[in-house]
């Protein structure tokens, strides 16, 4: 009894201050409501004509955002761009400004945009695009990174800071080797692998990169980085070959060395960067001329109405079994559902599967495969890359009817491996401790801590692995149409870029996200639609409390105490729960 009350009121309080945690939830949105917005007395501020939306995008940019009404409401409203955008936003929020009467240009800030490249490409595209309607983009950073320039020199002008910093100077891929630190820890990994260039577990087996790693790395970064400089040279109207020679010999060091190449049109300061984007649009230069691009976006959906859908079903993150954040994750469980109620809803007339996944457990890319096969049986299935699809996340899109990749899309990566740590060492000499099983079974007491796999169980478990490789390569032979020998020769775990990926048969479509939709409302003879996206935006308060957030939190502050990265802290914590085989790109790929 005492028991039962114990665990009774443990729970009544924890409902209790759940409650509490809503009502001064609710009562904070009531006030910024009423107090922050003037509720009742004024209207929504709405844009007016000859207005220039402000678009700021500093670090990363995910597929989309989930929904904050907390950050909405409390933070800056101003054209500080507090509110996060996700690519979905920034690609509707510039369609609907192409169309709209009332926006004559963008004054962009997208100097520390630090996310990946196809996703920067998917920006400039939209960018391009909305200035083909005849309006004015003028870009102004204090400062560019390497990819924020790339995607500033879309615009009709770009202006930076006299004492600003640029950095053009070529592309590198850089990575963490984990193994010194492991060995002091007392803490090995015996790895089974299939695919030579299968080269995800290196950082922890390895000192340093293998030579066929090196040689893969060396090919798709001068790949990715030729394409890139091609891009500026046109925009820019300068001779590729001439700018590749300048910047890799590290001769743009300042604003005013890219001005002189032009580059750049020109080193001033904000204000009198906004007064040239006022020219370039041909309006008055007023206060309430300049609007948040973010506040603009909010919500936006610039397809008309139509009975006939096609839905998006994002995939982002590792691939892993179950229910998982469908915004950082790829739970087999979510996204199966998901695939599910597009295939069932008679309404949806084709399916766009958007990945942009480093791969994960083969054992869910594997389930989800499954329900995509299912899917294109009853309509239309295609897929959209994002920055990566490779490993499982090429597994699981391969299936697809057809598969659409921009040229900076990293995939590729067929191959499979599983780490199993050997902390004998640490368990037994340095803390001492003592493990004690009674098996019934050679195989029965699986892995020890205190020993490594002996050679019955590392035997069976590169059978596994053997297992798993050669299901991947007839599944890539059997959704892409090529035969297996084929396959087997470009696979190995070999990463591509997508124009590589393209010439062996693996990618279909050079394009983005809007070239996807297209060829899914042609393969459904649809010329009339809207989208959708899938899974829905998840509840608020379901994600406040979500365990999930925690994790991502801890990541970052350790991050930033160690001196790394987050992907690579994230690369480490991987390893902490993988379980089974798995299909994954290099992870820690820290491209600068």
């Amino acid at each position: 009894m005492k028991t039962f009350l114990k665990y009774f009121f443990t729970g009544l309080g924890g409902y209790i201050l759940g409650i509490i945690t809503v009502i001064a939830i609710v009562g904070g949105l009531v006030s910024s409501l009423s107090g922050g917005l003037n509720f009742g007395s004024e209207a929504p501020k709405t844009p007016e004509t000859g207005t220039i939306l402000q678009l700021k995008i500093t670090g990363g940019v995910t597929e989309r955002v989930a929904n904050n009404p907390i950050a909405e409401l409390l933070g800056d409203q101003g054209m500080g761009e507090s509110v996060a955008l996700g690519l979905n936003d920034i690609r509707n929020g510039l369609k609907k400004a192409a169309t709209d009467p009332n926006i004559a240009g963008i004054f962009l800030d997208c100097g520390m945009y630090e996310g990946g490249l196809a996703t920067a490409e998917e920006i400039r595209n939209a960018l391009i695009a909305f200035r083909k309607t005849g309006k004015s983009v003028v870009a102004y950073s204090v400062a560019y990174s390497e990819t924020g320039y790339f995607i500033a020199s879309a615009a009709d002008k770009v202006f930076a800071h006299p004492s600003g910093m640029i950095d053009l100077n070529g592309l590198s891929s850089r990575f963490v080797m984990y193994k010194g630190l492991l060995d002091k820890a007392g803490v090995g990994f015996q790895v089974f692998r299939a695919g030579k260039y299968k080269s995800a577990v290196e950082p922890y087996i390895q000192t340093e990169l293998s030579e066929p790693n090196k040689e893969q790395i060396r090919r798709y970064i001068q790949l990715l980085y030729n394409y890139q400089i091609e891009q500026i040279a046109l925009s820019r109207k300068l001779n590729k070959d001439s700018l590749m020679a300048t910047v890799l010999a590290g001769k743009i060091q300042m604003p005013v060395d890219a001005q002189q190449l032009n580059l750049i049109d020109g080193l001033m300061y904000e204000d009198q960067a906004l007064t040239q984007a006022y020219k370039a649009a041909k309006t008055a230069e007023k206060e309430e001329k300049l609007f948040s691009f973010a506040e603009y976006a909010k919500d936006v959906d610039p397809y008309s109405y139509s009975e006939n859908k096609i839905a998006i079903i994002y995939g982002v993150g590792d691939i892993v079994p179950g229910k998982q954040d469908p915004f950082s994750s790829i739970g087999s469980v979510t996204f199966i559902k998901a695939l599910k109620k597009a295939r069932l809803d008679n309404s949806v007339k084709a399916i766009v599967i958007r990945i942009n996944s480093p791969g994960g457990s083969a054992l869910a890319s594997d389930e989800i495969a499954r329900e995509i096969e299912i899917c294109k049986k009853a309509k239309p299935v295609i897929a959209s890359f994002g920055d990566v699809s490779a490993s499982g996340g090429y597994y699981l899109s391969c299936l697809a009817d057809s598969i659409v990749a921009q040229p900076n899309t990293i995939t590729g990566s067929i191959g499979v491996f599983a780490l199993v740590a050997n902390t004998q060492d640490l368990f037994s000499n340095k803390l001492g401790l003592n493990y004690q099983t009674v098996d019934l079974g050679n195989m029965s007491a699986g892995w020890r801590p205190d020993r490594p796999l002996n050679e019955m169980e590392s035997a069976f478990l590169q059978r596994s692995i053997d297992s798993i490789y050669d299901d991947f390569l007839s599944i890539v032979a059997r959704g892409r149409k090529l035969s297996r020998a084929a396959v087997e020769e470009l696979a190995q775990g070999h990463v591509y870029t997508a124009l590589d990926a393209k010439e062996l048969g693996l990618v279909d479509v050079i394009g983005g996200i809007d070239r996807a939709i297209l060829a899914a409302a042609r393969k459904a003879k649809i010329k009339e639609y809207r989208v959708v996206e899938l899974p829905k935006n998840d509840d608020f308060l379901n994600k406040l409390f979500n365990p999930d957030k925690q994790g991502e939190d801890q990541a970052k502050a350790i991050a930033q105490k160690m001196g790394l990265n987050i992907s690579q802290i994230k690369d480490l914590q991987r390893f902490m729960y993988l379980t089974g085989p798995q299909t994954y790109y290099p992870l820690s790929a820290d491209f600068r």
